[in-house]
């Protein structure tokens, strides 16, 4: 009878479907579907960057999947370099702005939230001693750059989010 509670880890453990080592997997794997998705809407400078980090996504997957350390403090240089390429080119809100002005910058925040979601199980993970801290910082600087690459797309063009004031 087919085990539908247990699945196979890449180091042939027996793991609950459950586990939060599935769960992270899951999520990097849903980040990186929103990635392609984003990447297949956009062109230039930000289809190039979402190319790269798709890719690197999986070692992000692999490393979660397998306990071995697949990214370094280099990855982490590359994407921060990457974020500060991008800057340069934009205006950065001082308020809460409406990013999802049109399918890029949509897909763009959606890629951006599901990493920020697979960004707390790796922080679980790391807790328990499963990953290295590179992922985590690695992943963290992904959804930053997530951001950069929306307000890039968006040109300087987003609307500002207006509180009223409250009695």
């Amino acid at each position: 009878m087919e085990d539908v509670y247990n699945t196979k880890s890449i180091r042939e453990d027996v793991i609950p479907k459950d586990s939060e080592e599935i769960w992270a997997v899951g999520s990097v794997d849903e980040a990186n579907a929103f990635l392609g998705l984003a990447k297949v809407s956009s062109r230039g400078k930000t289809r190039e960057i979402l190319e790269y980090v798709q890719k690197k996504m999986f070692y992000v997957g692999a490393e979660v999947s397998s306990g071995n350390r697949m990214i370094f403090e280099r990855d982490v240089a590359e994407i921060s370099r990457m974020i500060e390429e991008v800057i340069r080119d934009v205006s950065l809100p001082n308020s809460f702005v409406v990013l999802e002005q049109n399918t890029t910058t949509a897909l763009l925040s959606v890629a951006r939230t599901v990493v920020r979601r697979a960004e707390r199980w790796l922080v679980r993970l790391h807790r328990d001693g499963k990953i290295g801290s590179d992922a985590i910082r690695w992943i963290n600087k992904l959804s930053y750059l997530l951001y950069i690459l929306t307000l890039y797309e968006l040109g300087g063009e987003y609307e500002v989010v207006r509180f009223e004031e409250r009695d």
